[in-house]
């Protein structure tokens, strides 16, 4: 009757064998008849519905001989969902029985649907959590990059108020960043930046990607002055909109203070350049018209040029840009440690003064040589100089003593030397000569003495 359903009937002829078939199987429907060896229908009802994997199953009893209206009550209570007598309609019944495997197999669709439901919903909250542990650990990272770099880090909006900034803004300018955050960038900058802050914007607002510039920004006591270098983009909402700006600063003072002390020596080398090489000039022009010969007129060049280098030296090498007066005399006279012996009060003459002094000291040098003190083996140089002037300007009094040497007389002409240490102290010296030697004192005001640029 039923096997035109093509379903799979499984038969048995007791309720044990009934309900071990049960426990073997999935099922949709169970038919059962009332009379049954050993237990009717009612028990193997109330049987499987006291079981918990059973309790759902659709139960139909069919029955040729309780047929009762007590006996129908019975079925229900048991907890059928159908009682078919006798004579049975086999179309009724199987129309009965293809709605409760249909049913079965709606659940089992809906039941199988449900799971994958799950597990889908299961696997997309998983792949969320771990997107947003992810995302949490990125934006930790990044709080931590922002949090601990040098470059100040900052938002703000499209109207020039800081929305963020990271802490490096206090080791900068001083402020805190809740110092900062609220605050227009009007506050911070020169009013005169803030048309290029502008031009920025609307390069951005027009398409350019990103832009670089330099900016100033003041300090939280309103005295310094940084200068930053930044790269700054547009911050753009889910549509695309702009919605502020992203910034990073970079603070390049020392580099900007170092380029321009750099620009400076560079300026005053060139200076001290053009004015050594016009000194060389003069010194070589002026000794070969005075000198008699070829080697004479060498040997003044190479010994000026000496004492010019070693001035150089010290001008080079000094600290301040200065050089000791002791330490430039004693160097253009190493070659009579002996014979000079010098007294003075520390004194630092200015680099400019310097290497012209140094070719005075060395015209005397070699004039000592050639015709004083220095030509014989007993003779001496006392060299000394004070501060004097109190009342009026202060000048340096400079004095060169000679003794132990011949007697020396005026020369006839002024020679190249003693028209170079008079055009090189701007001052008229004081010179004796005697049977006791050459005596030379000069007074120069010490503001010749301590310049440093001709």
């Amino acid at each position: 009757m039923l096997a035109d359903l093509g379903e799979n009937l499984i038969t048995a002829n007791s309720a044990d064998e009934a309900f071990q078939a049960l426990l073997k199987n999935d099922v949709a429907l169970v038919l059962t008849d009332v009379a049954m060896p050993s237990l009717d229908g009612f028990e193997f009802a109330n049987l499987l519905r006291g079981h918990p994997r059973f309790e759902e199953i659709p139960i139909i009893f069919v029955s040729a001989i309780a047929q009762t209206d007590f006996d129908r009550m019975r079925g229900y209570a048991s907890g059928a969902v159908d009682y078919v007598l006798a004579p049975i309609v086999p179309d009724l019944l199987r129309a009965k029985v293809k709605v409760f495997v249909d049913l079965y197999r709606k659940q089992r669709e809906l039941q199988a649907f449900k799971s994958e439901l799950e597990r889908r919903v299961a696997q997309r909250t998983a792949e969320l959590e771990a997107s947003n542990d992810r995302h949490r650990e990125s934006e930790q990272r990044y709080r931590a990059l922002v949090d601990n770099a040098n470059d100040i880090v900052s938002t703000l909006d499209l109207d020039f108020r800081f929305t963020s900034v990271n802490p490096a803004v206090e080791r900068i300018l001083g402020y805190t960043p809740d110092e900062i955050v609220g605050t227009p960038l009007s506050a911070h900058v020169p009013p005169d930046q803030l048309a290029m802050h502008a031009e920025m914007l609307k390069r951005k607002l027009e398409g350019e990607g990103s832009t670089q510039y330099e900016m100033q920004l003041l300090a939280k006591d309103r005295q310094r002055r940084f200068t930053l270098e930044v790269s700054s983009k547009l911050i753009l909402a889910a549509d695309g909109a702009p919605v502020g700006i992203h910034s990073i600063a970079r603070d390049i003072s020392e580099r900007k203070e170092a380029e321009a002390r750099q620009r400076v020596l560079i300026s005053e080398l060139q200076h001290r350049a053009k004015n050594l090489l016009a000194i060389v000039q003069s010194i070589v022009t002026n000794s070969l018209l005075h000198s008699r010969d070829a080697a004479a007129a060498k040997d003044a060049i190479v010994g000026r040029l000496h004492a010019l280098a070693h001035a150089q030296d010290f001008v080079v090498s000094g600290a301040s840009g200065g050089v000791p007066i002791r330490e430039l005399l004693e160097a253009e006279l190493s070659a009579f440690p002996s014979r000079i012996h010098v007294t003075g009060m520390p004194l630092v003459l200015g680099s400019a003064f310097a290497q012209q002094f140094a070719l005075v000291i060395h015209e005397l040098a070699t004039n000592a040589t050639k015709y004083g003190s220095l030509s014989t083996p007993k003779g001496r140089v006392v060299i000394t100089w004070e501060i004097k002037g109190e009342d009026a300007e202060p000048a340096l009094h400079f004095s060169w003593a000679e003794a132990g040497g011949p007697a020396v007389t005026a020369p006839l002409e002024q020679g190249f030397g003693t028209t170079l240490i008079v055009s090189t102290l701007s001052r008229q010296p004081r010179v004796s000569y005697g049977a006791n030697g050459f005596q030379f004192t000069v007074d120069v005001p010490l503001s010749e003495v301590m310049r440093t640029t001709n």
